[in-house]
């Protein structure tokens, strides 16, 4: 099967689960260790890698590390993901500091950059790495509550964030694709709160900007039912647009241009990481069958494998597109 995304034959359905996170497993490590050293991340993921072999690898999600470079204090647990605990910008003068007189903290940039590198010099599959949403990154510089009443309070000044935000993630995505990354995987889960209109204008826009001014493929995915935001996902006109579990992928299928990759999407907890291996099997022979007539449906999980999945389960998903 040959796809935008993949480029190459695949023996049955191909197969790309989102995980990285359950690599610790087979490194022994925490999260935090990952999450702060290259070479700690890329073993996990090389680890995952040899034990599951799919069609393409992400690095590990990390929804933090653009808004950090740009100042943003984060707490960083021994064992869950990093979180945003204040914010660069609280006000229209620490956005306009920010703005004219920002200095690059880069943060852990380097380290998702050298990761990327290494996963690409030594995976022989497709290697995706995730990138920041702009409406999702000025939550984090501003907060959510902030951006969601500029949408109806100030919109004008909340597209000049989104301005700053677009043009930093612009900047950080050719950094990626230097290193050799395959396709860039746009996570923008604050939009999944927005009309479909409000995307348009606030996220849409400036995700089909970014998308057509880079190098490589991008997918775009946003957590949640995003099902009234399809049509609008489609016209950002990504390479893929990677579905939440709560999205009826058969149903919605016909709505998506052959053109763009159909990424989904098992529930990543209740069936891959927890559940036992009949509910696996069951849950994915399921969409298989229903999505087996799009040439362009890429296996997946809904959103991020949690780092204690059950690691056999992880392989029977693999091995029942494998398989098909």
């Amino acid at each position: 099967m040959e796809l935008k995304l993949m480029g190459k034959n695949i023996k049955g359905i191909p197969v790309a689960p989102l995980m990285g996170a359950p690599g610790i497993q087979l490194s022994n490590t925490k999260l935090k260790q990952n999450l702060e050293n290259a070479n700690i991340q890329f073993d996990s993921l090389a680890k995952l890698y040899n034990e599951f072999k799919p069609d393409a690898m992400f690095n590990m999600m990390d929804l933090t590390v653009e808004a950090e470079a740009l100042g943003a204090g984060l707490l960083k647990p021994k064992n869950k993901p990093f979180s945003v605990v204040s914010h660069p910008i609280k006000n229209k003068d620490d956005f306009k500091k920010l703005s004219l007189n920002r200095t690059n903290i880069e943060g852990r940039k380097k380290i998702f950059l050298d990761v990327i590198s290494n996963m690409k010099n030594s995976f022989d599959c497709k290697v995706i790495s995730y990138i920041i949403g702009p409406y999702t990154l000025a939550g984090l510089l501003n907060g959510i509550d902030r951006i969601i009443k500029n949408v109806i309070k100030d919109p004008e000044y909340l597209k000049e964030l989104l301005r700053f935000a677009t043009d930093f993630v612009y900047a950080y995505g050719n950094e990626i694709i230097d290193k050799g990354a395959d396709a860039l995987c746009i996570l923008e889960p604050t939009a999944g709160m927005l009309s479909p209109q409000q995307f348009e204008e606030f996220s849409g826009e400036y995700v089909k900007e970014l998308i057509s001014k880079w190098s490589i493929p991008s997918i775009l995915h946003i957590c949640g039912n995003t099902s009234h935001l399809i049509s609008k996902m489609v016209e950002t006109h990504p390479a893929g647009i990677s579905l939440d579990s709560l999205v009826d992928l058969a149903k919605l299928s016909s709505i998506v241009p052959q053109e763009i990759d159909i990424i989904g999407n098992i529930d990543p907890v209740n069936v891959v990481a927890y559940g036992d291996k009949e509910l696996v099997k069951e849950k994915t022979l399921l969409l298989i069958n229903q999505m087996k007539k799009n040439n362009n449906f890429i296996l997946s999980t809904g959103c991020d494998l949690p780092q204690d999945s059950d690691l056999k389960n992880i392989e029977l998903f693999v091995n029942l597109a494998r398989n098909s």
